[in-house]
């Protein structure tokens, strides 16, 4: 396969982004921004909610007058969408050319090829790659901040969600090869590695667990921080616990999705916990690491859910105070058991709006007094870049993972630097140099 000016448009989350890198990577592709110049072009596709499938439609769809334009372009779906859907895509899109599971990335080239000679349309939706991490992602030069992927789907069968059903049960990336990649990206200038995973903390390899994993990151040389996500909260180990203690790479930051603060939710959500244990939990961690920030998830309007239950997730955010909460209406997934619920079950769409909203607006509020909190302390901040909206101020993280903007200049970018906190405001905070 020749190089090919390659056009791609990335949906979803971070295993997602770090996917459309390997699919660079496997194309060894020159990237263009626009898909009149591309070779190929690619959506690579989130399928957690229906606005994401919705979204994939509609970007796949600017591309039919493209194809017909140019018929030797390729087209092509990947990720999560195409998993899902598999050849009903072929059939409702004649201008696309193929579909690529999240597994299948490594037969890139070899599909490319077969379009390219055989003038075929494909279809590789398979589970059962054994290149599955072969495929290390695209490092772009002058990033400072990477993902590093340590497994693959996931066996928890919360009955809401579709990620088993479109990246398979749990398959974990030897310890060996995880360690191989981060130390060549470090290499490369990377100051921030976060390890990613459906439950990323349910890795486990040849006796070795996650804990084990962070301890042997953290001997790494040149490895400032060490990040990861996303975590399920039933395997938070006391081993997991004591290295975000003791190594002191690793930032004191956690994304723990709750999704509920009901016990009579958690149940028909089958996240396996209580809330009681939930909260136990959090206890824990902010005992073990007294200023770890935690952020969530929470899903509302879950088939069955009463005012009471949204009453008792509002009290959540005031008992855990969460830095930050990703809060979105439920919405069924094809194949789940809860998409299967009684109609009589569902929440009326005006109720779970007005709800959604009032979390999100309390949310809000918890967020900025967290981050008014901080005025007057000192942090230290790794430059990830210019800031998006004063080019005189760069931006980057606390340890905390709190976005922060300062006065400065670009050579900043990949240190690490002291920042004394002047402002807190709803999505971040605001400082200056310390002297």
């Amino acid at each position: 396969m020749g190089r090919k000016n390659l056009y791609i448009e990335t949906y979803g989350c971070q295993m997602n982004e770090y996917d459309s890198d390997r699919i660079r990577t496997a194309i060894d592709a020159a990237e263009t921004d626009n898909p009149k110049d591309a070779d190929v072009i690619i959506i690579n596709t989130c399928a957690i909610r229906d606005k994401a499938d919705q979204k994939a439609f509609s970007s796949l769809g600017k591309f039919k007058h493209i194809k017909a334009n140019n018929p030797d372009v390729i087209v092509g779906i990947a990720g999560c969408v195409a998993q899902l859907y598999g050849d009903k895509l072929l059939k409702r899109m004649p201008h696309l050319d193929f579909v690529l599971g999240p597994r299948a990335i490594p037969k890139l080239p070899e599909i490319i090829s077969r379009i390219e000679g055989e003038k075929i349309r494909a279809l590789e939706t398979s589970y059962d790659l054994e290149e599955l991490f072969e495929i290390e992602p695209y490092h772009r030069e002058g990033t400072v901040t990477a993902f590093v992927s340590v497994q693959q789907g996931c066996n928890k069968r919360c009955s809401y969600c579709i990620v088993p059903y479109v990246r398979g049960d749990e398959v974990n990336r030897p310890l060996s090869d995880i360690l191989k990649e981060t130390r060549s990206l470090v290499d490369k200038g990377v100051s921030e590695i976060t390890f990613i995973g459906q439950t990323v903390n349910s890795w486990k390899q040849n006796g070795d667990k996650f804990g084990d994993l962070l301890r042997a990151a953290g001997d790494i040389e040149n490895l400032e921080r060490i990040r990861f996500t996303t975590s399920y909260p039933r395997d938070i180990t006391k081993r997991m616990i004591e290295a975000m203690k003791e190594v002191p790479q690793i930032c004191p930051h956690l994304h723990l999705p709750v999704q509920s603060g009901s016990n009579r939710v958690l149940s028909m959500m089958k996240r396996t916990y209580t809330r009681e244990w939930y909260v136990e939990t959090v206890k824990r961690l902010q005992d073990a690491i007294p200023d770890i920030a935690l952020s969530t998830d929470i899903i509302v309007g879950f088939p069955g859910e009463t005012e009471s239950d949204f009453e008792e997730t509002m009290t959540l955010l005031e008992e855990t105070r969460f830095d930050s909460v990703f809060s979105f209406n439920f919405s069924p997934r094809p194949g789940t058991p809860a998409a299967e619920l009684p109609e009589e079950q569902s929440v009326e769409k005006k109720a779970a709006g007005a709800r959604l909203r009032r979390l999100q607006e309390r949310q809000r509020d918890i967020s900025y007094e967290n981050n008014q909190s901080r005025v007057g302390l000192v942090e230290d901040v790794l430059v990830e870049g210019p800031s998006r909206n004063d080019s005189s101020f760069v931006s980057g993280r606390t340890a905390q993972n709190r976005i922060t903007n300062f006065p400065g200049h670009s050579e900043l970018t990949g240190k690490i630097v002291k920042v004394k906190i002047t402002e807190g405001l709803h999505n971040s905070i605001r400082g200056e140099l310390a002297v």
